[in-house]
């Protein structure tokens, strides 16, 4: 129940009632007036009655909360059941899915995934008017995936300094892009390119000697 109406002698007995029903604060009502009924003289004999209707005030929830709502709605509206823990990493925050068909969601190569976190990122902007970056993992594919792409890049890398040419891994998304670049930052040897255009972009392994840069 989020509503009620009812009835007193006074206004604020009638705040009181709706408050004890609503078990709300008066702070946390939103009051609006229905019936003001004086019997006798200007109110002064008689009875008088004023009734109301009170209904909870949404309270304003966090990006996380939201967040965390939208995800769980998208999953009811697929049919799917699963649960999402929040956590947060710099700037960035951070939800982590555990469902019995979580592939449903993450798609061939993440696909799935990338387009529930494009719809998440867009549904915060819209509602709080600022872009937050967020992250949606789901069954850990996010941390299994990485740890395939640092393979994966690892073994470019070592390929392209014993013959000097240059690798290039399929098409990666920018959190992927990322893992691969953070990889490489500090190496000596090795140095990174992103090559493409849009979301998706490959990026290429070179030796030191080609030159390159990262973005």
């Amino acid at each position: 129940m989020d509503f009620v109406e009812v009835e007193g002698k006074t206004y604020e007995e009638a705040i009181r009632k709706a408050s004890m029903e609503l078990q709300a604060e008066e702070k946390d009502l939103d009051v609006e007036v229905k019936e003001v009924d004086t019997k006798g003289i200007l109110g002064l004999l008689g009875s008088k009655k004023v009734r109301i209707v009170a209904r909870l005030r949404e309270r304003e929830t966090t990006p996380e909360e939201y967040g965390q709502q939208f995800l769980q709605d998208l999953a009811t509206h697929v049919g799917l059941t699963f649960e999402t823990k929040i956590s947060q990493y710099e700037d960035r925050i951070i939800f982590l899915v555990q469902s019995d068909n979580g592939d449903v969601l993450i798609g061939k190569d993440g696909e799935a995934l990338e387009a529930v976190q494009h719809l998440l990122r867009l549904a915060i902007a819209k509602r709080y008017k600022q872009g937050l970056k967020v992250l949606v993992d789901i069954n850990g594919y996010r941390e299994k995936r990485k740890k395939a792409l640092t393979l994966m890049a690892k073994r470019m890398a070592d390929k392209a300094r014993r013959t000097g040419k240059k690798f290039k891994t399929d098409l990666l998304n920018p959190y992927e892009r990322r893992i691969v670049h953070s990889l490489f930052k500090h190496n000596k040897n090795i140095t990174t390119k992103s090559e493409g255009e849009g979301h998706t972009k490959k990026v290429i392994i070179s030796p030191v000697s080609a030159t390159n840069g990262k973005h």
